[in-house]
């Protein structure tokens, strides 16, 4: 049974309120809200309305926003849920706020640590936007904007320096470690990665780092010098993707090795134009 609009309204609300709270720190449990969610309609359970609010997290990803934690974007969503999302953002500046708020943090960041390895995510964030019309960025896009930040980057790259080089050291492999190098700082920034680095074996390994605040399973962009260098040096080439970096959950990575036609689903959102 289709969802109605005031169950739509109601969700998308609950969900922005949730949103709020995790990024001021604010503790709260989700399934206690999905109870209250489904008492007060009682022909949505719990684990419809967990659905829905994966919906609402592919809806805010494809209009540039970055979505709540643990609520992974799930497709095939109806229109009037984007429209209920747009709507709701739109009188919602506080939560612009506290995400613009979140940028600037990371404008600020030091050194930071990644403390865990994570598999890469189950759900491909471009697949569920691909061929998807209604979903455009109507104010910021707030995940260009980060991608955008040269500071996050830089930090990121940082980070991954260290942790290639503590790795190394730590398996007594200290003439590669100290062989590591920020290519992006000493050769420039057009290379196709950012970091050589070496296995264990002492073959290179040519790393990208692409660096969010955000979730895990947000989207990430890439250059095509990047996605080149990936297919030429397809058995070299990592792409590092660091998340919740500077945030209180603390940094994550997940790897992806080769080809990122193979890796990722590549979408092409920008093209270059001269007139004809």
């Amino acid at each position: 049974m289709p969802w109605t609009g005031p169950e739509i309204d109601a969700a998308v609300e609950v969900y922005f309120d949730m949103m709020m709270l995790d990024m001021q720190g604010r503790q709260f449990v989700k399934a206690r809200v999905y109870r209250k969610l489904s008492e007060l309609f009682p022909a949505r359970n719990v684990n419809s309305i967990e659905r829905k609010m994966s919906n609402i997290s592919a809806v805010l990803v494809g209009l540039g926003y970055p979505h709540l934690h643990g609520l992974s974007p799930l497709a095939n969503y109806q229109r009037s849920l984007v429209e209920s999302v747009i709507s709701q953002l739109n009188e919602r500046e506080s939560l612009d706020s506290v995400i613009e708020v979140e940028l600037t943090n990371a404008a600020q960041l030091g050194p930071v640590d990644i403390v865990r390895e994570s598999p890469a995510p189950s759900v491909v964030i471009t697949d569920i936007l691909h061929g998807r019309k209604a979903a455009r960025p109507f104010k910021r896009n707030y995940l260009e904007l980060e991608a955008a930040s040269r500071k996050l980057g830089l930090e990121g790259e940082l980070a991954v320096v260290r942790r290639e080089q503590r790795l190394l050291h730590g398996l007594g492999r200290k003439k590669l470690a100290d062989q590591v190098e920020h290519v992006a700082v000493t050769q420039g920034d057009g290379l196709g990665y950012d970091i050589l680095s070496f296995d264990t074996n002492g073959r290179e390994k040519l790393i990208e780092v692409k660096t969010t605040t955000f979730a895990i399973d947000v989207p990430f962009f890439v250059t095509r010098g990047e996605v080149r260098m990936s297919e030429a040096a397809s058995d070299s080439y990592h792409l590092y993707r660091l998340f919740s970096f500077g945030s209180s959950r603390g940094a994550g990575l997940y790897q992806l090795k080769g080809d990122l036609n193979k890796t990722c689903r590549l979408d092409a959102i920008s093209f270059r134009a001269a007139p004809a």
